[in-house]
């Protein structure tokens, strides 16, 4: 046994983000892990030093963070079977590397890449079926060596794989597969400079580090092959394999940037709730069960188990994604939605508050999106009435980046009037009549006072707060008329259906002109509720505005 408790691990390169596939080989990896009540670490493969980045590697670390995925051993957290980064780990793949030229498993490789191109285009010409190193060296002598070795030839250490043996490997997903390895290369296990290749460095570090599950993409299942007789060759114990299905695009075809955002902390940086990207990556090859597509992490640990991800590819769908993040943003409490979105919407004096998600402000500029200006007294001061308004728009949203663009209207002396606006204005013959009737009707009523944000009004004993916390929007049929001093969402509805009775109308002529005046749009929360959130003052101001010019 390799471990008397489950150990697996997640192994990113630091060559670039966080990607899908690899988010969701690490969820599955720690899924498993605590899911059996093992540890899950992080190992980082930086052995290709031109590409290698601390950047990279916090992106990696940034973005499985934002998923919600822990390690118990890696980096920041350390660990029995460290170093965590392979680079730090040169010494031990040098004296296993010995250890094989010892056994003789392994033999050192002098040949440049001009001969090995070489003799592959002479296997290719002779049609000898395989067509990869020729193995001239499997076989020097020493003297031979020692005259490459006087040409200044630094040799290579390359692996000596069985001639033609048969395999019968399991593999906990792809269950039992035959293998010959004829079809397989002497593969290079370690370069002159001492550092590692990936399967070389793959063996000696899970042996190093008792993994005992490996879950990886199934393009690694060939490399497995290899990996399987390194630890053969090495008397070690093979960690359980089980090598997941590719990601595909709707249309069945290999996944790429134009169909979704590969990189994890894009979506972070979109708004996309983590919970809702957590959730949606793991049944890319997983079920949670036949009726049920949103659980939570706890819920996932509970039910997973290796053997029931599926064989078949997974198609992502981004409209999927959406609903799914959907249905969390909706499952937020208003407090909590206020509190998600502040990123977005913190006005440009209070973004310092927010350095870590300064670069999202940018990415909303960045694609024409208008930037957010909610300022900071709204935070402090008028808490319920920025409730109502972010809860009037929590069913018409999936990601938080969409907020900043429908909130304008609240935010200004006077909203900018969109094309459908301007139709609903120019529509009706009658409609400047009906602002100014309704303009009327609402001075002589008891709508909330206003709160005018662009006037920076920083009273904290502003007298609509009452009316904010007693009325809770969107308002919902068959719900209570709540106790308010001032008229609510439902009397202000009575105030105009008796205004339209009156003026001998349609109601459904009516209201659009009048939202059209209110917030320069056709779309948004119910008119009633737009009245109360706009308050008396501004709802007065707007009407007439429109309702009096020429």
């Amino acid at each position: 046994m390799i471990h008397p408790t489950p150990r697996l691990r997640f192994a990113p390169s630091p060559t670039g983000p966080l990607h899908l596939g690899g988010a969701r080989t690490a969820m599955y990896n720690w899924a498993a892990a605590r899911a059996m009540g093992g540890t899950f670490l992080l190992r980082i493969e930086d052995t290709d030093q031109a590409r290698s980045t601390d950047v990279s590697l916090q992106s990696i670390l940034a973005g499985l963070r934002w998923l919600g995925i822990d390690w118990d051993e890696g980096p920041d957290k350390g660990g029995a079977y460290g170093p965590y980064f392979q680079m730090q780990r040169l010494a031990m793949y040098r004296a296993t590397a010995d250890r094989l030229l010892a056994s003789g498993h392994a033999y050192l490789c002098y040949c440049t890449s001009e001969e090995i191109e070489a003799g592959r285009k002479q296997m290719e010409a002779q049609k000898v079926g395989f067509t990869g190193y020729n193995r001239r060296c499997r076989t020097l002598t020493a003297e031979q060596r020692t005259a490459f070795e006087r040409e200044g030839r630094k040799p290579n250490v390359r692996y000596r794989m069985p001639d033609a043996r048969v395999l019968q490997v399991h593999d906990l997903i792809l269950g039992d597969v035959e293998v010959n390895t004829r079809d397989f290369d002497d593969w290079v296990m370690l370069r002159p400079d001492g550092v590692p290749l990936y399967n070389f460095a793959c063996v000696v570090d899970d042996i190093g580090m008792q993994i005992t599950h490996v879950v990886r993409g199934n393009e690694h299942f060939q490399n497995g092959i290899k990996q399987r007789l390194l630890f053969e060759a090495l008397g070690a114990e093979c960690p359980l394999y089980a090598h997941i299905p590719l990601i595909l695009n709707k249309d069945g075809k290999k996944l790429s940037k134009r169909d979704a955002d590969t990189n994890m902390l894009d979506y972070r940086d979109k708004g996309f709730p983590a919970e809702g990207v957590f959730n949606y990556i793991a049944l890319l090859g997983w079920s949670f069960s036949g009726d049920r597509d949103v659980f939570s992490r706890d819920e996932m640990v509970a039910a997973f188990k290796i053997e029931g991800i599926g064989k078949s590819p997974s198609k992502f769908d981004d409209e999927k994604l959406r609903w799914m993040c959907g249905e969390y943003v909706r499952g937020w409490t208003p407090a909590s939605l206020v509190d998600r979105a502040r990123p977005w919407l913190a006005a440009p004096a209070t973004q310092a508050q927010f350095s870590p998600q300064a670069a999202r402000l940018h990415t909303l500029a960045a694609a024409g999106l208008e930037l957010p200006a909610v300022p900071a007294h709204t935070f402090q001061f008028q808490a319920a009435w920025l409730q109502n308004v972010l809860a009037c728009y929590q069913e018409r949203i999936a990601i938080l980046s969409e907020l900043p663009g429908k909130l304008p209207w609240l935010f200004q002396a006077a909203p900018t009037m969109d094309a459908a606006a301007q139709k609903n204005l120019a529509k009706e013959p009658a409609a400047k009549e009906w602002l100014r009737a309704l303009a009327d009707v609402l001075a002589a009523g008891i709508a909330p006072p206003s709160y005018r944000p662009w006037l920076l009004e920083q009273d904290k004993s502003d007298v609509r707060k009452g009316a904010d916390a007693a009325v809770v929007l969107p308002t919902k049929k068959d719900t209570a008329e709540p106790v308010c001093a001032f008229d609510t969402p439902a009397r202000i509805e009575a105030q105009c259906r008796a205004l339209v009775d009156r003026l001998g109308i349609k109601f459904g002529s009516f209201v659009h002109p009048v939202r059209a005046a209110l917030t320069g749009t056709d779309k948004g929360p119910g008119l009633f509720d737009v009245v109360f959130l706009l308050g008396k003052e501004t709802c007065v101001d707007r009407l007439r505005a429109i309702g009096n010019a020429p």
